[in-house]
């Protein structure tokens, strides 16, 4: 008698803020309370398993509310089995065409080069079979060619977030295969109102401003 083989592995790995101004564009704030491991599940193929799910972030300091709904919407998805991955912002200084001077701005560093880590190391210790890359950032070429060329038993899938296929041309000639990320897919990954942990606890509950 044969014996079954094993499932093959999968990892999905979601570019935060990427996804988060593709949502934003949609004017739909219902489509920020999203359930990534679920979404992540539904990347599943016949005789695939979900292995881990990551979710990369950056958390701003200088607006209060901003920033607890951020820590709320992470202690959500820890609650559901992702892993939270968080990044920092830095004050930059860029010239602000409209003021015809230079301008404090803050952006967000470090995601870019957590989320090729990350996959690499997980390339490296055979975490995966297929990683799904949730965005549409050209600046991960680099990885997919790197993993490709190390690892030519890995399988890379790009998923861009709604509306921003055209951003991801580059980065789509160079994955093994593409699932554009639907408006659809979204609102049926949605999360419950409340979010509970393992133990029964509400940990997390949905933003008023979510709620239209």
């Amino acid at each position: 008698m044969s014996i079954p083989s094993a499932p093959k592995k999968i990892c999905v790995y979601v570019d935060g803020f990427n996804l988060y101004h593709a949502v934003d564009e949609l004017k739909d704030n219902r489509l920020k309370w999203l359930n990534f491991y679920s979404l992540a599940k539904s990347f599943e193929k016949p005789g695939e398993k979900l292995n881990k799910v990551y979710f990369f972030t950056a958390v701003l300091t200088w607006n209060y509310d901003k920033q607890q709904r951020h820590r709320n919407f992470i202690a959500a998805q820890e609650a559901l089995g992702v892993r939270v991955i968080e990044a920092n912002f830095k004050k930059v200084s860029k010239f602000c065409h409209p003021m015809n001077r230079f301008c404090k701005n803050h952006e967000e560093k470090q995601t870019d080069v957590a989320i090729a880590v990350t996959l690499l190391e997980d390339a490296m210790r055979d975490e995966f079979d297929r990683a799904i890359l949730v965005t549409a950032d050209s600046d991960q070429m680099p990885l997919v060619t790197s993993v490709k060329r190390l690892f030519p038993d890995k399988w890379i899938t790009l998923s861009a977030p709604p509306g921003r296929a055209h951003m991801a041309r580059e980065l789509g000639a160079v994955v093994h295969d593409r699932k554009p990320l639907s408006v659809g897919r979204l609102h049926a990954h949605r999360m419950p109102r409340d979010i509970y942990d393992q133990n029964g606890n509400k940990v997390a509950s949905m933003p008023a401003l979510y709620l239209d």
